[in-house]
């Protein structure tokens, strides 16, 4: 069967109004389980957050990339990202069909695949897992889904209400959405949530074998995976602290390290046992929770255009990633499907201060908190300090990576007062992911906390929309007015600097981070090899 490319992938359909017939098809070149590889040795990660348990259930997927390095251990999925892959590498599935009208779905599982407690992954699994799939872009899924129904023992067929072009990337990127990851049914039912994240069964790469809640997770080779797994233990421990994080690949006590701030690139770079991993990562940008409400200073777009005059992107990319980050115009990331280019945004502080004077703020106001994503605080620190040159006072609030999400999630009560957040995400597939759970009305992490009707409408009006032309249309007029407006103000894409240590094996960084296109983690983690000492 021949295969597409990713981009004829959602041309498809569209395609396909036209009198076309391009189904998308993905089938498996070799059915079976994985050769014969003998696991061995430990690999340790030091984790730069908190470890939130819920992070190790698929069903409770946050919408973000911080879940799937845990997934893609733990766990597996229909169709994932994958290396160059950005959503459609078979994976539990070993024939995965979109069809030409974008009205169905079907996925074929590979014969053999089971859980780590050796029961038989079934079509009833992955129907389950959908059904009761409670995550980000649940709602989405559920509104669209008409029938899930079981072919054959191995088949499953999803039928949607109405052409629903999103539906691969939703199921297959990992830093989106957790619906296509399947859990055993009678197991989750049998323990519940709470129970589910203190024992997941999976059916990943790896089995856990034990956790110390929100500090360390000891995982094992799981012999019964469809792909060899080199190294036989594998260990995340939860490391806040940056230098610790560097002096334990330093000593051997880990082999990989997140999170690298840009004062220790130099002592990385200095030690030639030591390699460093620039990953092209996430957007992140500031946004102004409850904007709308005409008593908040951030609803005058003078003020909000102000802001971001007065950030220096540069200054920040440099001391934060090293200057290998980039300084783009779009809050998404340049690199999904329908985003836009912009310009770059100018310093601009005489500026600035005009139209904060314009907007009755000649001497500034008091912020109460900027809230930056956990554990990058120094990022919010250089931020609160440009704020000043325009008399803009506020302070840091610091939170762990778990409670701060969780609160995103929540909405608009738990940001009350004056309110800055210094956001980011890591997301592939569409720009459409991006809007529907950052900035959309209701939306996973947006709630309440940003809603912009007459921009939601035409969004609601993309997403039925079964015409390529229009919807780029579409996509195009909402991100330029988000920009236009600064609802959102961007300050650049970092670089996810990681240090790798000297017992793996790596001609060069992207060895050890082979999916770096679609996230900033090392997965596939059964591809890392250690080098042999013997």
């Amino acid at each position: 069967m021949a295969m597409v490319t990713r981009r004829r992938v959602l041309q498809a359909a569209a395609v396909a109004a036209g009198g076309l017939t391009l189904p998308l098809v993905r089938t498996a070149g070799v059915a079976g389980l994985a050769p014969t590889v003998v696991p061995k040795g430990k690999m340790t990660l030091a984790w730069h957050t908190n470890i939130a348990s819920r992070w190790l259930d698929p069903q409770q997927h946050d919408g973000t990339a911080t879940p799937d390095n845990f997934l893609f251990a733990n766990q597996d999925a229909l169709i994932k990202n994958f290396r160059d892959k950005r959503y459609d590498h078979l994976a539990l599935a070993d024939k995965f069909e979109f069809a030409e009208d974008a009205k169905s779905a079907t996925f074929q599982l590979r014969a053999g695949v089971k859980f780590h407690d050796g029961s038989p992954i079934t079509p009833e699994d992955v129907k389950w897992s959908y059904e009761h799939y409670r995550g980000a872009s649940a709602t989405l899924l559920q509104e669209k889904t008409q029938a899930i129904d079981i072919v054959s023992d191995g088949t499953v067929k999803f039928s949607f209400k109405e052409p629903f072009l999103e539906f691969p990337i939703l199921m297959g990127t990992a830093n989106v959405c957790g619906a296509g990851w399947v859990v055993p049914a009678k197991y989750y039912q049998k323990v519940g949530k709470d129970g589910f994240v203190q024992k997941p069964i999976g059916a990943g790469p790896y089995k856990l074998v034990a956790q110390d809640t929100g500090n360390k997770i000891e995982y094992e080779a799981f012999e019964g995976y469809y792909r060899p797994v080199h190294v036989k233990n594998f260990t995340i421990v939860s490391v806040p602290e940056a230098a610790t994080r560097v002096a334990m690949v330093e000593r051997g006590e880990a082999d990989i390290a997140y999170g690298i701030p840009g004062e220790l690139i130099e002592r990385i770079k200095g030690n030639a046992k030591l390699m460093l991993a620039p990953v092209l990562s996430g957007s992140w940008w500031l946004e102004f929770p409850g904007f709308n409400d005409p008593k908040n200073p951030f609803n005058d777009k003078r003020v909000r255009e102000a802001v971001s005059l007065t950030v220096d992107r540069k200054a920040i990319n440099d001391a934060e990633s090293g200057g290998m980050g980039r300084v783009s115009g779009n809050w998404i990331n340049d690199d999904v499907e329908y985003v836009i280019d912009w310009p770059k945004w100018e310093t601009n502080i005489p500026k600035a201060k005009e139209l904060m004077k314009q907007a009755g703020f000649p001497d500034g106001f008091k912020v109460d908190w900027l809230t930056v994503v956990p554990n990058f605080f120094s990022r919010g620190e250089r931020v609160i300090s440009q704020l000043k040159a325009i008399g803009i006072q506020t302070r840091l609030q610091t939170m762990e990576r778990g409670v701060y999400l969780k609160r995103m999630e929540t909405g608009l009560k738990e940001w009350p007062g004056v309110q800055i957040i210094m956001n980011a995400t890591r997301m592939g597939g569409s720009w459409s992911n991006w809007y529907e759970g950052m900035f959309k009305c209701g939306g996973f992490q947006s709630k309440d906390m940003i809603c912009v009707k007459a921009l939601d409408d035409k969004f609601a009006k993309y997403a039925t929309s079964f015409d390529r032309a229009e919807r780029n249309k579409l996509a195009e007029e909402i991100q330029k007015e988000i920009l236009e407006q600064y609802y959102f103000v961007p300050v650049f894409r970092h670089a996810f600097l990681n240090v790798i240590g000297p017992r793996l094996k790596a001609a060069k960084w992207e060895d050890v981070f082979p999916t770096h296109l679609t996230s900033g983690y090392a997965y596939p983690w059964e591809d890392l090899q250690l080098k042999d000492t013997a």
